[in-house]
């Protein structure tokens, strides 16, 4: 069994993976860079996963957390490289000795929360099940038993406080450990799955799960709420079942069972966005939370945002996607999106931004604290609307 601690062989170094959706994984190094200027990039492990060197891993994990990079999901340290037999037996053994032999494996005490998190790394050209004979749930049920066992530490596969990573490939392990908080999500790779349900409208539900999960934030349960670019009504189907009555803004039609169970509380303005703006613009009416999910540029979905600011309850926030173009010799989609957040902020105090799981090409925005000087000179909504 061969074992190779980095640190001891590399002049120092210490080594962090990085994930992040496939093509956006150059704006993620960027991200990371800008963060950590000595931070070089040394081998693309995976599509969207990368192996990374820094000088000092605990100082650059705390770097992320503090700043939270947009399109990077995921940060595991890589603190071990185990050589694996691809014998699930053999190779828990030597991932079990591997993990215990760094020092942050004496944070595993008794009542310690805890969560293995191994990921199969697939190659570039063969599937990795030709050389790897397990599955990384297997992997997960053997390590964290004989932990358990060992130190008294309680396996928390939800609600980690401590992560043990293991990502492999083929022939490699990359074995560290560090707090959940750390890792910029608790979920391996950034990973966050819901269960899909029978009442479900649309896959786009589980962006607006995923994004009320990462930013810390709950769902009025009172007041009202404008849903732009709404059909078929998954978001809207969320914010009816919070409580909320909803305006769905969409010319095309929404799902039957919307009409039929929330009419009530439900009304749906077949137009365009930018119409009912325009409308609602001379109105008191205003909202706890406007969400948007429609198919425009990051940019113009923002300029459309800014608008919307005037009808935002002062405690309410903005939950939108902003959709990026493809990655090409002469698009980048960070310098759009640095632009769509420009212009955001002439009109929210807070504004954040993350690439969720469930985001394709897109990242997904809050923003709160619409500034006392709104940029538009259309009539202020009354407080009586509120």
């Amino acid at each position: 069994m061969k074992v190779t601690l980095y640190g001891a062989n590399d002049n120092n170094a210490e080594r962090v993976i990085a994930t992040a959706q496939p093509e956006f994984l150059q704006p993620a190094l960027a991200e990371l860079q800008s963060l950590c200027r000595a931070l070089t990039v040394e081998e693309e492990l995976a599509p969207g996963i990368a192996l990374c060197a820094v000088p000092e891993i605990r100082r650059f994990l705390h770097q992320a957390m503090e700043h939270m990079p947009i399109f990077v999901r995921h940060l595991a340290p890589a603190q071990t490289i185990v050589e694996l037999s691809g014998t699930i037996e053999d190779d828990c053994v030597r991932l079990a000795l591997a993990l215990a032999a760094l020092p942050e494996f004496a944070w595993l005490g008794p009542g310690q929360h805890f969560a293995v998190q191994a990921r199969l790394l697939p190659p570039a050209k063969q599937p990795l099940a030709c050389s790897l004979a397990y599955t990384s749930g297997q992997i997960n049920q053997k390590l964290a038993s004989v932990i358990s066992e060992e130190t008294g530490a309680i396996e928390s596969i939800r609600k980690p406080r401590i992560v043990l990573s293991i990502a492999l490939t083929a022939e490699r392990g990359f074995v560290g450990i560090s707090l959940a908080e750390e890792n910029l999500s608790s979920w391996p790779g950034g990973e966050r799955h819901f269960a899909r349900l029978p009442e479900q409208i649309s896959r786009a539900e589980l962006k607006l799960l995923e994004a009320l999960e990462v930013f810390n934030l709950t769902l009025p349960t009172g007041g009202e709420a404008l849903d732009l670019g709404a059909a078929p009504g998954g978001w809207t189907r969320l914010l009816l079942q919070a409580g909320l009555r909803v305006v769905a803004v969409d010319p095309a039609a929404l799902a039957p069972a919307l009409r039929e169970e929330a009419s009530s509380r439900l009304e749906h303005r077949r137009c365009s966005a930018e119409v009912y703006l325009a409308e609602a613009l001379h109105q008191p009416r205003r909202f706890a939370v406007i969400t948007n999910d429609m198919r425009m540029d990051a940019r113009d979905a923002a300029r459309l945002l800014v608008r919307a600011a005037e009808l935002l309850r002062d405690d309410g926030f903005v939950l939108s996607v902003l959709k990026l173009p493809h990655v090409t010799k002469r698009i980048q989609p960070l310098p759009v999106l640095r632009e769509a957040l420009g212009i955001l902020q002439r009109a929210y105090a807070i504004v954040k931004a993350r690439q969720l799981f469930h985001n394709r090409q897109e990242v997904t925005v809050v923003a709160a604290s619409p500034r006392q000087s709104r940029p538009f000179s259309g009539r202020r909504p009354s407080r009586a609307g509120a």
